[in-house]
């Protein structure tokens, strides 16, 4: 079998790149903490969305804990991963893309760049194979966002992007490319 070992490298943290091998471990080793925002604090809301039902992980990582940051995880999706269960919703603005199985919602802290790694793993038989994309921006204070992260059947591309949406008086929403994005 050929491994496909992808590295996690998000813009603007040039010295900060981590093999998926690593947060797997971490991930699996049961010592990875969730991100939460302190309850009360102000925050953004970010909808996170993948385009495949294999197991898929967001993690924050913290450049400033460079070279060895410890991600933390703010959502996953998969059938592997009922187990992280499921936050209430946010009402977030607009219907997503995705069916709610590939869908998370979630609070980020407001005000800061946020660095995401987004890293999902090929069903059997390319068991193995995984693909991850990482992104960065900076959410608002009650700002409603989406990290889209796209990825092919065999887990050999993908990407991801942020969107922030702008709510309309219906319940829906215009999605814009974010231009805090980086990555």
């Amino acid at each position: 079998r050929r491994r496909h070992t992808r590295y996690i490298s998000v813009t603007g943290v040039q010295t900060c790149a981590l093999p998926i091998s690593v947060v797997l471990a971490l991930l699996l080793g049961g010592c990875v903490p969730y991100y939460r925002v302190p309850s009360g604090a102000p925050f953004a809301s970010v909808r996170l969305m993948t385009s495949t039902d294999d197991r898929t992980t967001f993690n924050v990582l913290d450049p400033a804990k460079c070279p060895s940051p410890r991600p933390q995880v703010l959502a996953g999706t998969g059938k592997q991963l009922a187990s992280m269960g499921r936050e209430d919703t946010l009402d977030m603005a607009g219907m997503p893309p995705e069916p709610p199985s590939r869908t998370r919602e979630r609070k980020v802290v407001p005000g800061k760049r946020l660095y995401v790694a987004v890293t999902s793993y090929a069903a059997p038989p390319a068991d193995d194979a995984r693909c991850a994309a990482g992104v960065s921006f900076v959410p608002q204070a009650g700002g409603q966002y989406e990290i889209r992260y796209w990825r092919d059947d065999a887990a050999t591309q993908c990407s991801a992007r942020v969107l922030r949406l702008q709510p309309d008086a219906d319940g829906g929403a215009k999605v814009v490319q974010e231009p805090t994005q980086q990555g």
